[in-house]
Protein backbone atom coordinates (compact mmCIF):
# COMPACT_ATOMS: atom_id res chain seq x y z
CA UNK A 1 0.00 0.00 0.00
CA UNK A 2 1.20 3.54 -0.74
CA UNK A 3 0.16 6.63 1.23
CA UNK A 4 0.95 10.07 -0.14
CA UNK A 5 0.28 12.92 2.29
CA UNK A 6 -0.20 16.58 1.49
CA UNK A 7 -1.34 17.60 4.96
CA UNK A 8 -4.87 17.86 3.59
CA UNK A 9 -5.64 14.56 1.92
CA UNK A 10 -4.31 11.10 1.39
CA UNK A 11 -3.86 8.85 -1.59
CA UNK A 12 -3.76 5.12 -0.89
CA UNK A 13 -2.82 2.38 -3.33
CA UNK A 14 -3.37 -1.11 -1.94
CA UNK A 15 -2.28 -4.51 -3.14
CA UNK A 16 -3.70 -7.48 -1.31
CA UNK A 17 -3.67 -11.23 -1.78
CA UNK A 18 -7.23 -12.50 -1.53
CA UNK A 19 -8.71 -15.96 -1.54
CA UNK A 20 -12.34 -16.01 -2.58
CA UNK A 21 -14.06 -19.31 -3.10
CA UNK A 22 -11.57 -21.44 -4.96
CA UNK A 23 -9.88 -18.50 -6.63
CA UNK A 24 -6.70 -16.99 -5.37
CA UNK A 25 -6.31 -13.47 -6.69
CA UNK A 26 -3.92 -10.57 -6.38
CA UNK A 27 -5.58 -7.25 -5.98
CA UNK A 28 -4.78 -3.62 -6.47
CA UNK A 29 -7.04 -0.82 -5.34
CA UNK A 30 -6.92 2.94 -5.19
CA UNK A 31 -8.44 5.07 -2.47
CA UNK A 32 -8.28 8.85 -2.61
CA UNK A 33 -9.73 11.03 0.15
CA UNK A 34 -9.75 14.81 0.57
CA UNK A 35 -11.14 16.56 3.59
CA UNK A 36 -10.56 20.31 3.18
CA UNK A 37 -11.21 22.63 6.06
CA UNK A 38 -12.99 25.09 3.78
CA UNK A 39 -14.42 24.55 0.29
CA UNK A 40 -12.50 27.53 -1.14
CA UNK A 41 -9.24 25.72 -0.45
CA UNK A 42 -10.34 22.69 -2.45
CA UNK A 43 -8.50 23.59 -5.63
CA UNK A 44 -5.27 24.51 -3.87
CA UNK A 45 -5.45 21.37 -1.73
CA UNK A 46 -5.99 19.15 -4.72
CA UNK A 47 -3.16 20.81 -6.63
CA UNK A 48 -0.80 20.25 -3.71
CA UNK A 49 -1.85 16.63 -3.43
CA UNK A 50 -1.24 16.03 -7.11
CA UNK A 51 2.20 17.57 -6.77
CA UNK A 52 2.99 15.19 -3.93
CA UNK A 53 1.45 12.22 -5.75
CA UNK A 54 3.56 12.87 -8.81
CA UNK A 55 0.92 13.94 -11.31
CA UNK A 56 3.23 16.88 -12.13
CA UNK A 57 6.48 15.03 -12.74
CA UNK A 58 9.08 17.54 -13.86
CA UNK A 59 11.83 14.91 -13.92
CA UNK A 60 13.86 14.04 -16.99
CA UNK A 61 14.34 10.35 -17.81
CA UNK A 62 17.54 8.89 -16.35
CA UNK A 63 20.42 9.35 -18.76
CA UNK A 64 20.86 5.60 -19.23
CA UNK A 65 17.23 5.21 -20.34
CA UNK A 66 16.00 5.62 -23.87
CA UNK A 67 12.45 6.45 -24.79
CA UNK A 68 10.05 3.58 -25.23
CA UNK A 69 9.89 2.20 -28.74
CA UNK A 70 6.93 2.58 -31.06
CA UNK A 71 3.70 1.05 -29.81
CA UNK A 72 2.67 -2.37 -31.04
CA UNK A 73 -0.41 -2.11 -33.19
CA UNK A 74 -3.59 -3.83 -32.17
CA UNK A 75 -4.23 -6.88 -34.34
CA UNK A 76 -7.76 -7.95 -35.08
CA UNK A 77 -7.21 -11.03 -37.21
CA UNK A 78 -6.32 -14.61 -36.48
CA UNK A 79 -7.92 -17.53 -34.73
CA UNK A 80 -8.11 -18.33 -31.06
CA UNK A 81 -8.21 -21.68 -29.33
CA UNK A 82 -11.57 -23.36 -28.77
CA UNK A 83 -11.64 -23.13 -24.96
CA UNK A 84 -10.81 -19.44 -25.04
CA UNK A 85 -13.57 -18.83 -27.57
CA UNK A 86 -16.09 -20.49 -25.27
CA UNK A 87 -14.99 -18.34 -22.33
CA UNK A 88 -15.17 -15.18 -24.43
CA UNK A 89 -18.63 -15.99 -25.76
CA UNK A 90 -19.87 -16.66 -22.22
CA UNK A 91 -18.69 -13.22 -21.11
CA UNK A 92 -20.04 -11.46 -24.20
CA UNK A 93 -23.44 -13.03 -23.69
CA UNK A 94 -23.62 -11.36 -20.28
CA UNK A 95 -21.91 -8.09 -21.29
CA UNK A 96 -23.05 -7.47 -24.88
CA UNK A 97 -21.67 -3.91 -24.94
CA UNK A 98 -18.13 -5.22 -24.76
CA UNK A 99 -16.03 -5.20 -27.90
CA UNK A 100 -13.33 -7.68 -28.70
CA UNK A 101 -9.76 -6.54 -29.38
CA UNK A 102 -6.71 -8.63 -30.13
CA UNK A 103 -2.96 -8.13 -29.87
CA UNK A 104 -0.15 -10.58 -30.50
CA UNK A 105 -0.49 -12.13 -27.05
CA UNK A 106 -3.75 -10.88 -25.57
CA UNK A 107 -7.48 -11.14 -26.15
CA UNK A 108 -9.09 -8.01 -24.69
CA UNK A 109 -12.78 -7.65 -23.92
CA UNK A 110 -13.66 -4.08 -23.08
CA UNK A 111 -16.48 -1.57 -23.12
CA UNK A 112 -13.97 1.29 -23.31
CA UNK A 113 -13.67 3.35 -26.51
CA UNK A 114 -11.67 1.54 -29.17
CA UNK A 115 -8.82 4.05 -28.96
CA UNK A 116 -8.51 3.50 -25.21
CA UNK A 117 -8.64 -0.27 -25.58
CA UNK A 118 -5.93 -0.10 -28.23
CA UNK A 119 -3.69 1.90 -25.89
CA UNK A 120 -4.20 -0.71 -23.19
CA UNK A 121 -3.35 -3.42 -25.71
CA UNK A 122 -0.09 -1.65 -26.50
CA UNK A 123 0.66 -1.36 -22.79
CA UNK A 124 0.01 -5.07 -22.29
CA UNK A 125 2.37 -5.95 -25.15
CA UNK A 126 5.03 -3.66 -23.71
CA UNK A 127 4.60 -5.47 -20.39
CA UNK A 128 5.13 -8.80 -22.11
CA UNK A 129 8.34 -7.47 -23.65
CA UNK A 130 9.47 -6.17 -20.24
CA UNK A 131 8.84 -9.59 -18.68
CA UNK A 132 10.79 -11.26 -21.50
CA UNK A 133 13.70 -8.86 -20.92
CA UNK A 134 13.58 -9.68 -17.22
CA UNK A 135 13.70 -13.42 -17.89
CA UNK A 136 16.48 -12.94 -20.41
CA UNK A 137 18.56 -11.03 -17.88
CA UNK A 138 18.11 -13.88 -15.42
CA UNK A 139 18.83 -16.47 -18.14
CA UNK A 140 15.52 -18.14 -17.43
CA UNK A 141 13.55 -19.86 -20.22
CA UNK A 142 10.61 -17.95 -21.63
CA UNK A 143 8.48 -18.73 -24.71
CA UNK A 144 9.17 -16.91 -27.93
CA UNK A 145 7.40 -13.66 -28.68
CA UNK A 146 4.77 -15.43 -30.76
CA UNK A 147 1.52 -16.72 -29.31
CA UNK A 148 1.96 -19.80 -27.18
CA UNK A 149 0.24 -23.12 -27.89
CA UNK A 150 -2.25 -22.31 -25.15
CA UNK A 151 -3.46 -19.23 -27.04
CA UNK A 152 -3.70 -15.61 -26.01
CA UNK A 153 -4.17 -14.33 -22.49
CA UNK A 154 -7.65 -13.10 -21.62
CA UNK A 155 -8.01 -9.56 -20.27
CA UNK A 156 -11.35 -8.02 -19.25
CA UNK A 157 -11.36 -4.24 -18.94
CA UNK A 158 -14.35 -2.24 -17.67
CA UNK A 159 -15.07 1.45 -17.82
CA UNK A 160 -17.49 1.18 -14.90
CA UNK A 161 -16.40 0.19 -11.43
CA UNK A 162 -19.90 -1.16 -10.73
CA UNK A 163 -19.73 -3.45 -13.77
CA UNK A 164 -16.25 -4.56 -12.72
CA UNK A 165 -17.43 -5.47 -9.22
CA UNK A 166 -20.44 -7.27 -10.66
CA UNK A 167 -18.20 -9.33 -12.91
CA UNK A 168 -15.84 -10.16 -10.03
CA UNK A 169 -18.75 -11.56 -8.04
CA UNK A 170 -20.36 -13.41 -10.95
CA UNK A 171 -17.26 -14.89 -12.52
CA UNK A 172 -14.83 -15.35 -9.64
CA UNK A 173 -16.97 -15.15 -6.49
CA UNK A 174 -15.00 -12.15 -5.31
CA UNK A 175 -16.96 -9.62 -3.29
CA UNK A 176 -14.65 -6.81 -2.24
CA UNK A 177 -15.64 -3.27 -3.08
CA UNK A 178 -12.12 -1.84 -2.75
CA UNK A 179 -10.81 -3.63 -5.83
CA UNK A 180 -9.38 -1.88 -8.88
CA UNK A 181 -7.99 -5.01 -10.55
CA UNK A 182 -6.99 -8.62 -9.98
CA UNK A 183 -5.51 -11.67 -11.64
CA UNK A 184 -7.24 -14.98 -10.98
CA UNK A 185 -5.09 -18.06 -11.71
CA UNK A 186 -8.18 -20.25 -11.29
CA UNK A 187 -10.21 -18.42 -13.95
CA UNK A 188 -7.14 -17.74 -16.06
CA UNK A 189 -7.85 -14.06 -16.68
CA UNK A 190 -7.05 -10.60 -15.38
CA UNK A 191 -9.75 -8.00 -14.80
CA UNK A 192 -9.68 -4.29 -13.97
CA UNK A 193 -11.62 -1.07 -14.26
CA UNK A 194 -10.47 2.33 -15.44
CA UNK A 195 -9.19 4.48 -12.57
CA UNK A 196 -11.33 7.37 -13.81
CA UNK A 197 -14.37 5.64 -12.26
CA UNK A 198 -12.82 5.37 -8.83
CA UNK A 199 -15.33 6.97 -6.41
CA UNK A 200 -12.74 9.32 -4.95
CA UNK A 201 -11.67 10.53 -8.39
CA UNK A 202 -15.28 11.09 -9.37
CA UNK A 203 -15.83 13.10 -6.19
CA UNK A 204 -12.93 15.39 -7.09
CA UNK A 205 -14.20 15.82 -10.65
CA UNK A 206 -17.73 16.51 -9.38
CA UNK A 207 -16.41 19.07 -6.92
CA UNK A 208 -14.60 20.92 -9.69
CA UNK A 209 -17.82 20.85 -11.73
CA UNK A 210 -19.65 22.41 -8.79
CA UNK A 211 -17.14 25.27 -8.71
CA UNK A 212 -17.69 25.87 -12.41
CA UNK A 213 -21.47 25.76 -11.94
CA UNK A 214 -21.15 28.54 -9.36
CA UNK A 215 -19.20 30.61 -11.86
CA UNK A 216 -15.82 30.07 -10.22
CA UNK A 217 -12.85 29.53 -12.48
CA UNK A 218 -11.03 26.21 -12.55
CA UNK A 219 -7.46 26.09 -13.75
CA UNK A 220 -7.31 23.83 -16.84
CA UNK A 221 -4.00 22.51 -15.52
CA UNK A 222 -5.94 20.86 -12.72
CA UNK A 223 -8.05 18.85 -15.12
CA UNK A 224 -4.96 17.84 -17.07
CA UNK A 225 -3.33 16.80 -13.80
CA UNK A 226 -6.34 14.65 -12.93
CA UNK A 227 -6.24 13.01 -16.37
CA UNK A 228 -2.50 12.31 -16.05
CA UNK A 229 -3.01 10.91 -12.57
CA UNK A 230 -5.84 8.62 -13.70
CA UNK A 231 -3.90 7.44 -16.75
CA UNK A 232 -0.88 6.60 -14.62
CA UNK A 233 -2.94 4.73 -12.00
CA UNK A 234 -4.72 2.73 -14.71
CA UNK A 235 -1.39 1.87 -16.35
CA UNK A 236 0.02 0.73 -13.00
CA UNK A 237 -2.93 -1.63 -12.47
CA UNK A 238 -2.66 -3.04 -16.00
CA UNK A 239 1.08 -3.64 -15.75
CA UNK A 240 1.04 -5.05 -12.21
CA UNK A 241 -1.67 -7.60 -12.92
CA UNK A 242 -0.24 -8.50 -16.33
CA UNK A 243 3.10 -9.29 -14.68
CA UNK A 244 1.34 -11.63 -12.24
CA UNK A 245 -0.42 -13.29 -15.17
CA UNK A 246 2.66 -13.70 -17.37
CA UNK A 247 4.98 -14.96 -14.63
CA UNK A 248 2.29 -17.36 -13.45
CA UNK A 249 1.26 -18.71 -16.85
CA UNK A 250 4.84 -19.39 -17.87
CA UNK A 251 5.63 -20.93 -14.49
CA UNK A 252 8.40 -18.47 -13.74
CA UNK A 253 6.80 -17.42 -10.44
CA UNK A 254 3.29 -18.63 -9.75
CA UNK A 255 0.78 -16.42 -7.95
CA UNK A 256 0.56 -18.86 -5.08
CA UNK A 257 0.60 -18.57 -1.32
CA UNK A 258 3.39 -21.13 -1.40
CA UNK A 259 5.69 -18.44 -2.77
CA UNK A 260 7.00 -15.63 -0.52
CA UNK A 261 4.61 -12.72 -0.67
CA UNK A 262 7.46 -10.21 -0.68
CA UNK A 263 8.86 -11.82 -3.84
CA UNK A 264 5.54 -12.21 -5.70
CA UNK A 265 4.39 -8.67 -4.96
CA UNK A 266 7.86 -7.17 -5.05
CA UNK A 267 8.53 -8.38 -8.58
CA UNK A 268 5.13 -7.17 -9.83
CA UNK A 269 5.68 -3.84 -8.09
CA UNK A 270 9.14 -3.46 -9.62
CA UNK A 271 7.54 -3.39 -13.08
CA UNK A 272 5.18 -0.52 -12.21
CA UNK A 273 6.34 2.45 -14.27
CA UNK A 274 7.84 5.66 -13.01
CA UNK A 275 6.34 7.22 -16.14
CA UNK A 276 4.19 4.95 -18.31
CA UNK A 277 5.61 6.32 -21.58
CA UNK A 278 9.14 5.25 -20.58
CA UNK A 279 10.60 1.77 -20.57
CA UNK A 280 9.87 -0.10 -17.35
CA UNK A 281 10.84 -3.24 -15.49
CA UNK A 282 13.13 -4.30 -12.64
CA UNK A 283 16.16 -3.75 -14.89
CA UNK A 284 15.54 0.01 -14.66
CA UNK A 285 17.12 1.96 -11.81
CA UNK A 286 13.78 3.56 -10.85
CA UNK A 287 10.19 2.37 -10.88
CA UNK A 288 6.82 3.71 -9.80
CA UNK A 289 7.57 2.97 -6.14
CA UNK A 290 11.09 4.37 -5.91
CA UNK A 291 10.15 7.87 -4.83
CA UNK A 292 7.95 6.68 -1.98
CA UNK A 293 10.61 4.19 -0.90
CA UNK A 294 13.13 7.02 -0.69
CA UNK A 295 10.73 8.97 1.47
CA UNK A 296 10.47 5.97 3.80
CA UNK A 297 14.26 5.70 3.75
CA UNK A 298 14.64 9.32 4.85
CA UNK A 299 12.08 8.73 7.60
CA UNK A 300 13.72 5.50 8.80
CA UNK A 301 10.67 3.37 7.92
CA UNK A 302 12.19 0.88 5.48
CA UNK A 303 11.41 -2.73 6.47
CA UNK A 304 14.36 -4.98 7.12
CA UNK A 305 15.03 -7.84 4.75
CA UNK A 306 14.42 -10.24 7.64
CA UNK A 307 10.92 -8.84 8.18
CA UNK A 308 10.16 -9.20 4.46
CA UNK A 309 11.30 -12.82 4.51
CA UNK A 310 9.23 -13.62 7.59
CA UNK A 311 6.00 -12.09 6.29
CA UNK A 312 3.21 -14.58 5.60
CA UNK A 313 0.75 -11.81 4.73
CA UNK A 314 0.94 -8.10 4.26
CA UNK A 315 1.18 -6.03 7.47
CA UNK A 316 -2.11 -4.94 9.02
CA UNK A 317 -1.01 -1.38 9.78
CA UNK A 318 -1.42 0.99 6.85
CA UNK A 319 1.99 2.62 7.13
CA UNK A 320 3.73 -0.70 7.59
CA UNK A 321 1.91 -2.12 4.57
CA UNK A 322 2.92 0.90 2.51
CA UNK A 323 6.59 0.49 3.31
CA UNK A 324 6.34 -3.29 2.81
CA UNK A 325 5.21 -3.03 -0.81
CA UNK A 326 7.59 -0.22 -1.67
CA UNK A 327 10.51 -1.93 0.05
CA UNK A 328 9.83 -5.28 -1.64
CA UNK A 329 9.61 -3.66 -5.09
CA UNK A 330 12.82 -1.68 -4.70
CA UNK A 331 14.69 -4.63 -3.19
CA UNK A 332 13.61 -6.93 -6.04
CA UNK A 333 14.80 -4.39 -8.59
CA UNK A 334 18.14 -3.96 -6.81
CA UNK A 335 18.69 -7.72 -6.66
CA UNK A 336 17.82 -8.17 -10.34
CA UNK A 337 20.25 -5.43 -11.34
CA UNK A 338 23.09 -6.38 -9.02
CA UNK A 339 22.80 -10.15 -8.71
CA UNK A 340 20.69 -11.61 -11.55
CA UNK A 341 22.24 -15.06 -11.08
CA UNK A 342 21.27 -15.02 -7.41
CA UNK A 343 17.72 -13.90 -8.21
CA UNK A 344 17.36 -16.63 -10.82
CA UNK A 345 18.60 -19.23 -8.33
CA UNK A 346 16.24 -17.92 -5.65
CA UNK A 347 13.22 -18.05 -7.96
CA UNK A 348 14.10 -21.58 -9.03
CA UNK A 349 14.38 -22.56 -5.38
CA UNK A 350 10.83 -21.36 -4.77
CA UNK A 351 9.61 -23.12 -7.91
CA UNK A 352 11.13 -26.53 -7.34
CA UNK A 353 11.45 -26.81 -3.58
CA UNK A 354 7.99 -26.58 -2.04
CA UNK A 355 9.47 -27.54 1.34
CA UNK A 356 10.80 -23.98 1.61
CA UNK A 357 8.71 -22.19 4.21
CA UNK A 358 8.89 -19.14 6.43
CA UNK A 359 11.11 -20.89 8.95
CA UNK A 360 13.84 -21.68 6.42
CA UNK A 361 13.10 -18.69 4.16
CA UNK A 362 16.17 -16.91 5.50
CA UNK A 363 18.37 -19.91 4.69
CA UNK A 364 17.00 -20.05 1.14
CA UNK A 365 17.66 -16.32 0.68
CA UNK A 366 21.20 -16.56 2.00
CA UNK A 367 21.93 -19.60 -0.14
CA UNK A 368 21.19 -17.49 -3.23
CA UNK A 369 22.41 -14.03 -2.24
CA UNK A 370 24.67 -14.29 0.81
CA UNK A 371 24.30 -13.11 4.40
CA UNK A 372 21.15 -11.05 4.97
CA UNK A 373 22.99 -8.39 6.96
CA UNK A 374 25.60 -7.93 4.22
CA UNK A 375 22.99 -7.70 1.45
CA UNK A 376 20.90 -5.25 3.47
CA UNK A 377 23.88 -2.98 4.11
CA UNK A 378 24.87 -2.95 0.45
CA UNK A 379 21.28 -2.39 -0.68
CA UNK A 380 20.52 0.49 1.66
CA UNK A 381 23.90 2.16 1.10
CA UNK A 382 23.20 2.06 -2.63
CA UNK A 383 19.70 3.46 -2.22
CA UNK A 384 20.88 6.23 0.14
CA UNK A 385 23.50 7.26 -2.38
CA UNK A 386 20.91 7.33 -5.18
CA UNK A 387 18.56 9.41 -3.01
CA UNK A 388 21.31 11.81 -1.90
CA UNK A 389 20.98 10.71 1.72
CA UNK A 390 23.93 10.26 4.11
CA UNK A 391 25.36 6.76 4.41
CA UNK A 392 25.66 5.18 7.84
Amino acid sequence: MVHLFSGIGRLVVTLEPLRAGSAECWLLSVNFRINPAEPKFMRIAFLLLLLVAGAFRMVSPPTQDSEAGPPIEIRLQGDSDHDLELRINRILSRYPNMQRHRTTRFEILSDMPSEEAALHGQLLERTAHAVENFCRRLDMPFPKSTVSEDGRYLVIAFTSRVDFLGFAGWSDEIHARWLAGYFSPTSDHMVYHHAGDNPAVRRVVDRLAQYEARGESVDPAQRLAIEDFVDHQTASVVIHEAVHMLLHQHEILTASQENPIWLVEGLAGSFEPRVATERFGPNRRENGRTRDFRRHLAEGRVPSISSLLEAATTPADDLDRESFYDGAAVLCSWLVRNDPEGMADYIRTQKWNRSVNREDGRAAFEASFGAVETIERRWLDSERAAAGLPRF
